[in-house]
């Protein structure tokens, strides 16, 4: 299995077209034009860090720190690589692109001014068969845009309209990562565009760790945050959203500081104080300095949100006043002392009320209501009389917003799986527009009332695919930084699907033999699980979540086509592909999981095996094998010749935490948040321990190479958080 080590270890973002050469960081290849340039993977990541700060300096140790993870190496080591990447950049014969050197300091990279030639939108691969290809637009999303230089307004009205924002910095263990993203609305609308700034979209934290609970001053020129520091603690953090912006400590103690929200007149800042027994209290301090002071304890929920009341005279929260019935009410807390008392909103029953935000001018109060059907809904109310104004029904179990500056609307993020990324929805017309498309998973954000610029939180998990060898040796078979999970080898052990959120979603990858690996899936808020390949190891079956539907698809390797094989929706665990081209698939009914039979050829299903939620196939394809989750056998059918029985497991069965090999099983026995990986003879049950993994999830999925005896299954690394700030673009 050595070919599928990846010494890939940068993330591969979408194709970067930065003044006349196009970076592709998946490839490592630097091209304009026909002519092309490989390059070695660290002078990749120099690059694109050198992009990622286009026209700024980046020292020398920045540049150590993040492309060579921290390691010691000699300067000459840098030196040789910007040596290379300047090389690399005349080779493909750019005369657009400089790095220059900054005495005593590092380096930068400048884009002069030139004729740009048109960049083409990525072209969407066609398909064969029967199936109509999965389109990856639908009513609600903005098709994909042409790449645009970074840092570049274009000239034209029409093409403001279709500029491409910077987008994302997402600070990882030993990686900063910023990917472009598109701001604008679909132009073959009849309907007139809505009325919402195109954003810049700059990094605001890019230090390990988890940066969170973002929020703006009235004029957007500071930001307070709350940041995890080396105790394991929460701090608040002060920082300047300029260009040269520095951060101070606003607080420094043992306990977790959280949840900080600016005063409408900017000059008070409440937040969150728990102990480590996680009892809670609000407290309220001056800024730029100034003591803190404790206005009252939360009432029954350990990490209420927060708001000002407009007139700044109190501070609105989320409590569970009632212990009995437990439900999340709005609350308020006078800043001068006094009881806590219930917020008047709309009466929602035994709903939960949570995330109150203030319009810009307190005329309107916008929250949260989960509704005791598990619908969420937006509401709006009018602060004055309390009457409803608006209810924005979603199809999420949740979601972060906050009000754009001129009060007609709310910037979401979450809103639901089809709307994955920073969505703006018109209040009025209740229309969506994307306004960032879903890189990385958004989190919290905050919009400054006067000002308009915007902070987010980017975060996502880091999980790698760690592989186990038959010497009870381990290694990271993938590890981008990102989510790495679901691992599934090709029948001919060459080539490795997984999936991957390393561009911002979830998709399918593969990395084969030495080279990088490809995305081979781009289906839009989907959650993927139930890899399995076809026998001949052309294609690969996968079910994906989207939009709470949950269907089997295919896609084929050499010209990456995704065809939707079925549209019932129900919930579906990993299929088998049989010999004769057929797939027999466990699907969940109204009572109970059943085994179907699927043919591609479009003929109808057929169920034919009940009660049952699990189905395999050895590797060598000589027993076909079906159970239940939580068992310890499986029922086996030979599919060479004639035969049957029971197969005893030495793991309690779960959904893919067992390979069937000619001479030995395979499997996982998981005991959360750990995994024990063995390999249990067939002939002598005798057990050997392959490995340990230290934290994974629930399945427990492998897969193993058979010939030389090795395992591959996901271990769960941590999870970074970074913010980021959208500026508004001012038109010229």
């Amino acid at each position: 299995m050595n070919h599928l080590a990846s010494g890939f270890d940068i993330n591969p973002d979408q194709d970067l077209v930065v003044g006349d050469v196009t970076i592709s960081p998946s490839l490592n290849r630097i091209a304009m034009g026909d002519r092309q340039r490989r390059v070695e993977p660290r002078i990749m990541q120099v690059l694109v860090l050198l992009v990622r700060h286009q026209g700024q300096s980046v020292s020398r140790d920045t540049l150590l720190h993040h492309c060579w993870g921290g390691v010691f190496v000699a300067e000459d080591s840098l030196n040789r690589c910007i040596f290379q990447l300047r090389r690399a950049l005349r080779d493909v014969g750019s005369v657009r692109l400089r790095v220059e050197t900054i005495p005593k300091f590092g380096y930068a990279l400048f884009v002069d001014e030139g004729a740009e030639a048109e960049a083409a939108p990525v072209a969407t691969p066609a398909t064969d068969g029967q199936e109509a290809p999965v389109s990856t637009a639908d009513t609600d999303t903005a098709p994909a845009a042409a790449v645009l230089p970074m840092g570049t307004v274009p000239a034209t009205a029409e093409a403001r309209r279709l500029r491409l924002a910077l987008l994302v910095a997402v600070a990882l263990l030993s990686l900063a990562v910023i990917v472009l993203g598109v701001a604008y609305w679909r132009a073959d609308r009849a309907e007139p565009s809505l009325a919402i700034p195109v954003f810049d979209v700059l990094p605001l934290t890019l230090e390990p760790g988890m940066d969170l609970f973002p929020a703006l001053s009235p004029d957007g020129e500071m930001a307070a945050y709350a940041a995890r520091n080396s105790f394991d603690d929460f701090d608040i953090i002060l920082r300047g959203t300029g260009p040269n912006g520095r951060s101070v400590s606003l607080t420094n103690t043992a306990d977790h500081d959280r949840m900080p929200v600016w005063s409408p007149r900017g000059d008070a800042i409440a937040f969150l104080r728990s102990d480590r027994d996680w009892n809670c209290a609000i407290y309220v301090i001056a800024v730029p300095v100034g003591k803190e002071r404790r206005i009252g304890d939360c009432v029954g929920d350990q990490l209420p949100n927060l708001a000002w009341r407009p007139d700044g005279q109190a501070i609105i929260f989320t409590g569970v006043p009632d212990a009995t019935v437990k439900m999340s009410r709005l609350m308020m807390m006078p800043l001068e002392g006094g009881q806590a008392s219930l917020l008047p909103v709309p009466p929602g029953g035994n709903a939960d009320d949570w995330i109150p935000a203030y319009s810009p001018d307190g005329r309107k109060l916008a929250f949260a209501r989960a509704w005791p059907d598990g619908k969420l809904s937006i509401m709006v109310v009018d602060t004055r009389s309390g009457k409803e104004l608006h209810r924005l029904a979603l199809d999420s179990t949740s979601v972060n917003f906050a009000w754009s500056v001129d009060g007609r609307g709310l910037y979401m993020t979450n809103a639901s799986r089809q709307r994955r990324g920073l969505w703006y929805v018109d209040l009025q017309t209740t229309r969506w527009q994307q306004v960032m498309p879903g890189i990385g998973q958004l989190g919290r954000l905050a919009v400054a009332s006067q000002r308009g610029n915007m902070a987010m939180e980017i975060y996502r998990g880091h999980a790698d695919i760690m592989e186990f060898t038959s010497d009870a040796h381990e290694r990271t078979l993938q590890g981008s930084g990102a989510n790495e999970y679901e691992p599934q080898l090709s029948p001919d052990g060459r080539a490795l699907a997984f999936v991957s959120d390393r561009t911002g979603e979830p998709q399918i990858w593969l990395a084969e033999d030495d080279r990088p690996p490809r995305p081979l899936t781009n289906l839009p808020g989907a959650n993927m699980n139930g890899l399995r390949w076809s026998p001949d190891g052309r294609a690969l079956l996968f079910v994906a979540e989207v939009a709470m539907v949950s269907d089997l698809y295919r896609v084929t390797i050499s010209d990456e086509a995704t065809v939707r094989l079925t549209h019932d929706g129900h919930a579906k665990n990993a299929p088998v592909w049989m010999q004769d081209g057929r797939i027999r698939i466990p699907i969940r009914g109204d009572t109970t999981w059943d085994i179907w039979l699927i043919d591609p050829a479009g003929a109808a299903p057929v169920k034919i095996d009940e009660n049952r939620d699990y189905i395999d196939m050895s590797t060598d394809g000589s027993m076909l094998l079906v159970g239940n989750s939580g068992g310890t056998k499986l029922t086996w059918t030979a599919l060479k010749g004639e035969g049957g029985g029971t197969l005893d497991l030495p793991v309690t069965l779960r959904r893919r935490n067992v390979v069937v090999c000619p001479d030995t099983i395979y499997a996982a026995r998981v005991n959360l948040p750990s995994a024990e990986v063995v390999a249990v003879d067939r002939k002598t049950g005798a057990e050997r321990r392959l490995g340990m993994v230290a934290r994974t999830e629930g399945r427990g999925q492998i897969t193993a190479d058979c010939a030389n005896g090795s395992v591959m299954m996901m271990q769960f690394v941590g999870q970074e958080s970074d913010l980021v700030l959208l500026n508004p673009v001012r038109p010229e």
